[in-house]
């Protein structure tokens, strides 16, 4: 398999995923429906008249359309998180060139309102805002809220968006629902907002991004009283939200459970900032009740229910995020694979001239599956074919896959069985596509690459997984399964299609990694205790 083939299927696969979530999405994703739809006719069109290069052609524009627009909207989400609206506003700025639909083209008139806002200029951010207010996209919505955010007239959102806007197109907006909670919360109809919480969870908890469910919860338990449940959001999944943001929630939710004294410091010296994000909110905002008074039963049970899940969630999402800088074995096995591939560029070039890894010569030197030769005695093939790899865009797959699910299964193995495993679904892949050749089942009568040791990660982490699920009744453990089902999936399909590809050594590595992760023990799997911090009524 080329580049060209490889960028292909790229283009089919993620064009088709993003249509059937954009169709999910209704209007919302209009913009990306019908980039992903031109860009998959173009794809197919292309595949007829430039066979050659249409891999390459549409990955391009894949990268520039789909790519770079859906990476950067991350990262403009990420920066206005932190109240950094200024860099946001020149990220949107040019993205918008590049999908200048789905609100991209209003984000930098947006952004730089609450730029203005932030450092006090009320009167002109409401001035930025003025032009949205003549349309009825979700963008004039959200645009209105943040001018009545802006003055402080949380009652004010409170009835337009209970009485003007259906609820089908509040929860269609992430951001809408957020904002709807919190309009709740600052009016102290606080089992409505729980209430409403239960309701906009599906669509929160399973978002692409978790911040607006994190943020939501935060919302609860500020105003519920909860701060240390408050402070455990802050210092996870919420930890790079904006300093004025941290000390306007830790407030709230201090001053919710009569902590009145340090509450009302930390709201003094954010009015005195002049932050228009807040000022205007925390100077006409009305003493709050006692917070155990105005809770009712099913209240009290959901926060109950939502802290304790936070406990088990929060160290599970944890787990999951492991760094490849903190995972020496696997940038050690990167380190052997790549100085195998430069011993192929070498001992290649010497004999036929410059190459990048494709003389079969150099291959069969180095220690190629050659079933014939490993049955005559060459058993060392059986683990040395496992680290060469035919040309540079075999090798990088490969090691993207390895930097990819290596970290995660070397945390929860530890070093010596993450070892063990890896060997095993390599030479066991080998081992396999050997025994089926000479037995005259399925005939392969040379194979190299990493690629059976990459799929036996995916099974022993599919196998990780199910353990945790077993164990912790984990969502996050069971989104990343779900994941992995549709990659394996995926791969399957692309195995059938595409002959150059060893269909049998991938699946035996699945099924051998799968097996590894059922028998050996795992690292980091305990029981979590049962949370103490949550406040009882």
């Amino acid at each position: 398999m080329d580049f060209n083939q490889l960028l292909l299927w790229m283009v089919y696969v993620s064009c088709i995923s993003l249509l059937i979530v954009g169709f999910k999405r209704g209007k919302a994703a209009r913009g990306w429906l019908l980039i992903a739809a031109l860009l998959l006719g173009l794809t197919l069109f292309l595949q007829q008249v430039l066979p050659n290069h249409v891999g390459l052609i549409s990955g391009a524009l894949w990268f520039l359309v789909i790519l770079i627009p859906q990476r950067g909207s991350v990262r403009i989400n990420q920066l206005a998180w932190q109240h950094r609206f200024k860099p946001a506003r020149q990220w949107a700025q040019v993205l918008r060139l590049l999908h200048p639909m789905d609100s991209f083209w209003q984000w930098p008139r947006y952004l730089h309102a609450m730029e203005l806002a932030q450092a006090g200029q009320l009167p002109e951010a409401e001035t930025k805002l003025r032009p949205f207010s003549q349309s009825q996209s979700l963008m004039s919505i959200v645009a209105r809220c943040q001018v009545s955010r802006f003055r402080g007239d949380w009652p004010g959102i409170l009835d337009w968006m209970t009485q003007e806007i259906p609820k089908v197109t509040v929860m269609s907006s992430t951001s809408l629902m957020v904002t709807y909670m919190m309009a709740l919360g600052e009016t102290n109809r606080l089992n409505e907002m729980i209430l409403e919480l239960e309701r906009f969870q599906p669509q929160l908890a399973n978002a692409a991004s978790k911040y607006y469910w994190d943020f939501s919860r935060l919302i609860v338990f500020a105003f519920c009283g909860q701060p240390e449940l408050v402070a455990r959001l802050l210092k996870g999944p919420l930890a790079k939200i904006a300093d004025s943001a941290q000390q306007f929630w830790t407030a709230t939710a201090a001053m919710a459970a009569g902590e009145t004294e340090f509450a009302q410091t930390e709201f003094d010296r954010l009015i005195a900032s002049g932050n228009g994000l807040y000022a205007n909110t925390l100077r006409q905002r009305n003493p709050q009740a006692c917070v155990d008074d105005a809770l009712d039963d099913h209240s009290r049970h959901q926060l109950k229910v939502w802290g304790d899940a936070l406990f088990v969630e929060l160290p599970d999402r944890e787990r999951q995020r492991v760094k490849i800088w903190q995972s020496p074995i696997t940038l050690g096995l990167i380190v052997i694979n790549l100085a195998f591939f430069v011993a192929e560029v070498i001992l290649g070039s010497r004999a036929n001239g410059l190459n990048l890894g494709t003389d079969t010569n150099a291959l069969y030197t180095l220690g190629a599956l050659i079933p014939s030769e490993v049955v005559a005695g060459d058993w060392w093939r059986l683990l040395a074919a496992a680290f060469l790899h035919f040309g540079i865009e075999h090798l990088s797959l490969n090691m993207f896959g390895l930097g990819l699910l290596g970290p995660f299964v070397e945390k929860m193995l530890g070093t010596w069985r993450f070892i063990v495993s890896y060997l095993m679904t390599a030479i066991g892949s080998m081992l396999t596509l050997t025994l089926l050749t000479i037995t005259g089942i399925f005939v392969t009568p040379a194979a190299v690459g990493a690629s059976g040791a990459i799929m036996g990660l995916i099974g022993t982490e599919a196998a990780i997984q199910m353990r945790i699920i077993r164990q912790q009744s984990s969502k996050v453990a069971a989104t990343r399964l779900r994941l992995i089902g549709l990659f394996v999936v995926i791969q399957m399909i692309f195995d059938a299609v595409t002959p150059q590809v060893s269909f049998i050594g991938h699946a035996s590595g699945l099924v051998i990694g799968f097996g590894v992760g059922c028998i050996l023990k795992l690292n980091d799997l305990v029981s979590v205790t049962k949370p103490t911090a949550l406040k009882s009524f």
